[in-house]
């Protein structure tokens, strides 16, 4: 199993020093069933056809470590390269998503709410599904914290320390769990349970040594921040060959820098009301940029400049993603830009889905 391992690995590396980019896109998959809420689930057929589509038209599936660290480490990849992630743990992973992936021999990653696995839920792996996948060398291990609670709440009567503490705990103790009951440690990349974060718990991912993958849609390349690292979702509704093509022909909008804003609203905390972005001289022209909220509403911009400003939305409790995209200049092909807010209700919650 490790020969057969390292055999993946070198192929990948000299895949990897052909045709070069500086860009690369992950997609993001939770069940893989008939069955289940349509906002986390593709059918088996539809998976089949998504690995038939990449592996006809050219796509080369890396492990996502290695994307990462080419990347963020080297500040190139292979050219089209893609990385299958998978979080939650559903046993349809296992079931249906890894028989169709290692007769292809394509690589993925699964991000483990360890709690869920530990109390035996009929839904979820396994260890000793989990430790199956892994030791066939195709598969990467990785935490999606223990309870897969939202992170962001507080408990009654909790202070910032005492949420700092659990949060860090969720973050570093699931990790310590996978790396107690697999054969190999996870790696060193955290998974946000339902893509919310702060600016506090971005600082708690970096603390532990982890990059963060969040769920906001886009490309990414070295000038993306590595703890919220973007991730397009396929989903029912939202799984059809050509939006899979969009996502995997995108590329990551060249921003030099964001106005500051927070990541996470308590209720009544004042709405931002725009967001500047400011893109790299010559790639982009602001003015050719467009903008859409949760909705797909379109969005007024300026342009000034090199800098696009943004007029929000309105926020609701959950969470509000805005997107910004604009063509390559190539069919097909689009920058792209997505960012998060997730607001809380008078009560300090919101809704689940």
């Amino acid at each position: 199993m490790i020969r057969a391992a390292l055999a993946l690995l070198l192929c990948w590396g000299v895949a990897a020093g052909a045709n070069a980019a500086d860009h690369g896109v992950i997609l993001i998959y939770h069940r893989v069933t008939e069955d289940g809420p349509a906002s986390t689930r593709v059918s088996p057929t539809r998976f089949r056809e998504h690995l038939d589509w990449l592996d006809s038209h050219g796509f080369s599936v890396l492990p996502l470590s290695r994307l990462l660290d080419d990347l963020y480490e080297l500040g190139e990849t292979r050219e089209n390269a893609v990385a299958i992630t998978f979080d939650d743990a559903y046993a349809s992973v296992y079931q249906a998503a890894f028989p169709l992936l290692r007769e292809r021999d394509m690589p993925f990653s699964v991000f483990v709410a360890t709690d869920a696995v530990d109390k035996g839920y009929s839904h979820f792996m396994n260890w000793e599904q989990l430790a199956e996948m892994q030791a066939s060398g195709l598969v990467e291990i990785g935490p999606h914290s223990l309870s897969h609670a939202h992170l962001e709440q507080r408990k009654p009567g909790e202070t910032g320390s005492d949420w700092r503490q659990r949060v860090s705990a969720e973050i570093k103790e699931s990790a310590e769990r996978l790396a107690a009951k697999l054969p190999e440690p996870p790696i060193p990349v955290f998974a946000y349970p339902f893509g919310e974060y702060s600016a506090a718990t971005l600082e708690l991912v970096a603390e532990a040594g982890m990059r963060g993958l969040a769920q906001q849609s886009g490309a990414f390349g070295p000038a993306v921040p590595a703890r919220r690292i973007p991730r397009f979702a396929m989903a029912t509704g939202y799984d059809a060959l050509d939006r899979l093509a969009t996502a995997v022909r995108s590329r990551p909008l060249p921003v030099e820098r964001e106005q500051a804003q927070p990541f996470f609203l308590q209720a009544g905390q004042e709405h931002p009301g725009s967001l500047t972005l400011t893109l790299q001289q010559g790639a982009v022209a602001p003015g050719a940029v467009n903008c859409f909220s949760s909705s797909g509403g379109a969005l007024e911009t300026a342009a000034q400049g090199s800098e696009l400003t943004v007029t929000l939305p309105p926020f609701t409790a959950g969470r509000n993603k805005v997107n910004c995209t604009a063509g390559t200049g190539t069919a097909g092909e689009f920058y792209w830009y997505s960012r998060i807010w997730t607001v809380a209700d008078g009560e300090g919650q919101w809704l689940n889905e």
